[in-house]
């Protein structure tokens, strides 16, 4: 009896050990795509080896997309889209300011279950380049990996093609993979019916970005900060020095200060988006953080120090030349770091067309030039005066 016991112990843990975990994810508010993760026992144990992927929808959709890593640049990302009676499964790295480029060297397989069928699509990947690749590492002992994930609705891609073009996604975000509960099994496709266990978990969410609100936020963050930049700071600054009087004074400081409300608002605006997308360690929000950020701790005291100085002695102060100087620092600035925006936006997409950006350097460059020369003509006849 023992003997039996024994046996029956043994053969029980042995198909335990066969069948697979998984960690499933479903995006808020996008109840009908599924994505799970199995890491192989083996796998786990060498930290080398294969992962096993599923991506699913119920719906029709022009693309869906689950990667590897907390944001897009440097990220492994798999985007599957749909022909007629079969799935395409195309790896790509993410990289900045473009959508995810075909990765030629990932190595990866379709196992059978995937298709299309009464309406679901279905993406059973083997990967064998998901432990290491361009830009990252996973670690299958994680409790909580990071993974992107992002969803274009739509007519079907329609395309067999691996690098097929693809536009921005309409909804995006980040959930936590738990490795260690993903781990198990031994299974060569652990995503067939009997391979999986019923104790199957779930990846949590981290964020979820909609895309046309983001679009939205970047039309109103580039309007309020080139309308700012590159006319109302350079226009207001040349009136003190073309129309001397108190007057002017009093209009200078009123529009300047409307115009930095204008400002702070965009800046919230980009601080926004920064966060969702992550990017807040890229160039164009660090160089606006700090030319906003000494724009308003600075340029408003200076200039209130000077006129006051003015008033008591009729004379310029250190404040004056500080004000001044920082403030045309500050143009040139944001003027270049709108150009910077556009980059990191992507020129040549939907959001950033070329012809605008053209047009933005254009005017851009014409005002800067212009406001440079005038502030130089001033500068040279108030000299010759005295």
């Amino acid at each position: 009896m023992l003997i039996v016991y024994c046996l029956c112990w043994w053969f029980l843990a042995g198909f335990d050990y066969a069948l697979a975990q998984v960690q499933t994810f479903t995006p808020a508010g996008e109840t009908a795509i599924t994505y799970s993760v199995n890491v192989p026992n083996s796998t786990a144990a060498s930290g080398s080896g294969p992962i096993f992927i599923q991506m699913r929808s119920t719906k029709e959709v022009q693309w869906f997309a689950w990667g590897q890593g907390a944001v897009m640049q440097g990220a492994n990302i798999f985007v599957v889209y749909a022909t007629a009676n079969n799935v395409t499964v195309s790896p790509r790295l993410g990289v900045e300011h473009v959508m995810p480029l075909f990765n030629p060297q990932a190595r990866l397989t379709i196992l059978n279950g995937s298709g299309i069928s009464n309406g679901t699509t279905t993406a059973n990947i083997r990967c064998d380049s998901c432990i290491t690749w361009p830009g990252g590492h996973e670690d299958v002992t994680s409790t909580s990996s990071p993974w992107i994930w992002a969803v274009k609705h739509g007519s079907m891609l329609d395309s067999d093609s691996v690098s097929a073009s693809i536009t921005m996604h309409d909804i995006s975000g980040v959930a936590t993979v738990n490795m260690k509960q993903a781990t198990g099994g031994s299974s060569e496709n652990p995503f067939l019916n009997g391979s999986m266990v019923s104790n199957s978990s779930s990846a949590q969410a981290l964020t979820t970005v909609n895309s046309e609100s983001v679009r939205k936020k970047r039309i109103a963050h580039a309007s309020l900060m080139i309308v700012a930049f590159v006319l109302f700071f350079p226009l207001i600054a040349l009136g003190i020095p073309l129309f001397p009087s108190s007057r002017t004074v009093i209009i200078h400081a009123f529009l300047q200060l409307s115009t930095l409300a204008m400002v702070i608002a965009g800046f919230g605006l980009g601080i926004s988006m920064a966060i969702s997308l992550g990017l807040v360690g890229s160039y164009h929000p660090i160089i606006g953080i700090v030319v906003v950020s000494c724009l308003i701790l600075f340029q408003p005291a200076m200039g209130l120090f000077q006129h006051r100085y003015f008033c008591r002695t009729g004379k310029k102060s250190v404040a004056s030349y500080v004000h001044r100087w920082s403030g045309r620092t500050f143009i040139t600035l944001g003027i270049i770091n709108a150009g910077l925006g556009f980059r990191l936006t992507g020129v040549g997409t939907s959001i950033a067309p070329t012809g605008a950006v053209i047009a933005y350097g254009v005017v851009a460059g014409l005002v800067w030039i212009s406001y440079v020369l005038i502030v130089g003509f001033l500068s040279y006849r108030r000299q010759s005066r005295s």
